[in-house]
């Protein structure tokens, strides 16, 4: 259960502000359940009763929300400049059975560079130990992958991919409510 996943993450204190949150997924929208990620954040507005993404876009950039979604195609080294300013980052992306890991898999991360196969990509990891050389300080990480069946071309999951989509959303919401948000 993600409680005990949770186990590391800040605590809201009554008197303060919530910790700041950053969620971010990313995936090709593009190629039906590599998309996932895109899913689960629009669903999770939802529930909080946000605007849709697509509406709210400026509230990256303005530093000042306590609760930020960034959908991204893929990790790069420029996003760290924003990681450095949050207490919380979760990284929301799509996985393959060949993974190994549950369906619906949270996992904290422990920073740590990690080459990988592709250079125009980064590991979650690698990105939150970037964060720790170049500002002294590193966000509490937290993957949440979701297992896809079908990465053809079109934007609609596949049925077992939606479903697992909103087992997701329901951590997610568990980590919104233990850090003040939900």
């Amino acid at each position: 259960m993600i409680a005990s996943a949770l186990a590391g993450a800040p605590k809201p204190d009554l008197g303060s502000t919530p910790p700041r949150v950053l969620i971010i997924g990313y995936g090709n929208l593009s190629r039906r359940d590599d998309g996932v990620a895109y899913h689960a954040i629009a669903r999770l507005r939802q529930r909080l009763n946000l605007p849709p993404y697509e509406q709210v876009e400026d509230e990256i950039l303005d530093g000042e929300a306590d609760l930020v979604m960034l959908l991204l195609h893929q990790l790069a080294a420029e996003l760290v400049e924003t990681l450095k300013d949050f207490d919380t980052v979760v990284f929301v992306d799509a996985h393959v059975q060949a993974a190994d890991w549950e369906p619906v898999h949270w996992q904290e991360i422990v920073p740590a560079y990690q080459p990988s196969l592709v250079t125009h990509h980064l590991r979650p990891a690698a990105l939150l130990a970037l964060c720790t050389s170049l500002y002294g300080r590193t966000p509490q990480g937290y993957v949440l992958s979701i297992l896809g069946h079908d990465f053809d071309f079109g934007d609609e999951l596949a049925p077992d991919t939606s479903a697992r989509c909103d087992q997701a959303v329901n951590r997610l919401m568990e980590l919104l409510a233990a850090t003040g948000h939900a």
